[in-house]
C-alpha cells in the first residue's frame, strides 16, 4: 500500500467510527477512495506566524513544539471523502486533531532517526519532485497555449462551417399490427391524447415516456418514418399507418426547427481537452526536435567480445568438433 493511502485511510479509520451513526453504516453505498487527505503540516514558518497572529485561527494542539491550528483541521476536514464531510466537524474534530497528532509524531520519529537522509528516501522523494516539476511544466504551457481568447477562436473557426438543418420533435406509437394503427387514429380524431395513447398501446422503447422521441435530422429514423415525419406539419399526427421493419406507427410532429450550432459553453470542456491534447503534442515535437536522444537497441547494449573471448570461443568449437 502507497504510504499516502496508508495515512489517509488513517485518519478516515479515526473518524468512522465517530460518524458511522450519523451517515450510516454502509455510508451510503459510496466507494470514494480517500486518497487526497491532507495529513501533512506543510505551512512555512511565515505562514505560522501569520496563523498565530489571528485570533479566529485557534491553537488546537502542539508536537513537539509545532503547532496545529484550527484551520489545519479545517484543511483535513474539507479534504475528507464526500459521504465523511456530511457530519458536523464538532462531531470528528477531536478524531482528526488526534489522528493529525498521530502523524507529525511519525514525521518528528522519522527525522530524529534521520530518515530523511536515506539514500531509499532521498531517492524517492527526488523522483517525485521529478514528475511534479513534469506535471507542473506541462500545465503551465496547457494554460498558456488554452487561453480564452484562444478557445473562442477555435470555437469561431469550428462553428464557421455550420449548416443549419431542419430538424422535428415528434412522438410516436408502435404497434404489431396495421389494425391496431388505424384504431389509435380513430381514437385520436375523437380527441384522444396522444402520449397517453402512447403510454398504454405502444410496443417500442419510447411508450413509457409517452412516445417521445425528442429532435432529431432527416436521415437519423429509417426511411420510411422520416419521410413522413418531415411531410408533417407542427401539431399534425398522421392519418394513415406508417410501415417499417419495426411495425406499424402512428407520429405526431410537435415541432419544426432549423439547427443551431452548440453553445460556447457547452463545447468548452471539449475543446480545452482538444487544444490542451495538441499543445502538448507540439510542445513535445518541438522539445523532441532541439534534443539530442540516441536510444539504445538491445544489441547495441550487449557488450563486444574482446579478442581473447573470441579465441577463447574458438578453442571451445574445435574440441567439440
Amino acid at each position: 500500500m502507497k504510504l499516502a493511502n496508508f495515512f489517509a485511510l488513517v485518519v478516515v479509520a479515526g473518524v468512522s467510527a465517530a460518524i458511522g451513526y450519523f451517515v450510516g453504516t454502509d455510508m451510503g453505498g459510496k466507494s470514494d477512495q480517500p486518497t487526497e487527505v491532507v495529513v501533512e503540516n506543510t505551512q512555512s514558518e511565515e505562514a505560522k506566524s501569520s496563523a498565530a497572529q489571528d485570533p479566529n485561527d485557534a491553537l488546537v494542539a502542539t508536537v513537539n513544539g509545532e503547532e496545529i491550528r484550527e484551520s489545519d483541521v479545517l484543511k483535513v476536514f474539507a479534504s475528507l471523502p464526500e459521504q465523511y464531510r456530511q457530519a458536523p466537524l464538532a462531531m470528528i474534530k477531536a478524531q482528526l486533531v488526534e489522528q493529525m497528532v498521530n502523524t507529525r509524531i511519525i514525521h518528528s520519529a522519522a527525522e530524529t532517526e534521520n530518515f530523511n537522509a536515506q539514500a531509499e528516501y532521498t531517492d524517492r522523494v527526488a523522483e517525485v519532485k521529478r514528475q511534479l516539476l513534469q506535471e507542473y511544466y506541462i500545465q503551465k504551457k496547457i494554460e498558456e497555449a488554452v487561453t480564452e481568447e484562444a478557445l473562442k477562436a477555435e470555437y469561431t473557426k469550428i462553428t464557421a462551417d455550420f449548416k443549419a438543418e431542419d430538424e422535428v420533435k415528434a412522438r410516436h406509437i408502435l404497434l404489431k399490427e396495421e389494425d391496431e394503427a388505424k384504431d389509435v387514429i380513430s381514437k385520436l380524431d375523437a380527441g384522444g391524447d396522444f402520449a397517453t395513447l402512447a403510454k398504454e398501446l405502444s410496443t417500442g422503447p419510447s411508450g413509457p415516456a409517452g412516445g417521445d422521441l425528442g429532435y432529431f435530422v432527416d436521415g437519423r429514423m429509417v426511411a420510411e418514418f422520416s419521410k413522413v415525419a418531415f411531410a408533417l406539419e407542427k401539431g399534425a399526427y398522421s392519418k394513415e399507418p406508417v410501415k417499417t421493419q419495426f411495425g406499424w406507427h402512428v407520429i405526431l410532429v410537435e415541432d419544426r426547427r432549423a439547427t443551431q450550432a452548440p453553445a460556447f459553453d457547452g463545447m468548452r470542456k471539449k475543446l480545452e481537452d482538444d487544444m490542451g491534447n495538441q499543445a502538448v503534442t507540439a510542445l513535445l515535437d518541438a522539445l523532441k526536435a532541439k534534443a539530442t536522444v540516441n536510444i539504445i537497441t538491445p544489441e547495441e547494449a550487449k557488450p563486444a567480445a574482446t579478442e581473447e573471448a573470441k579465441e577463447e570461443a574458438k578453442e571451445a568449437e574445435k574440441k567439440e568438433d
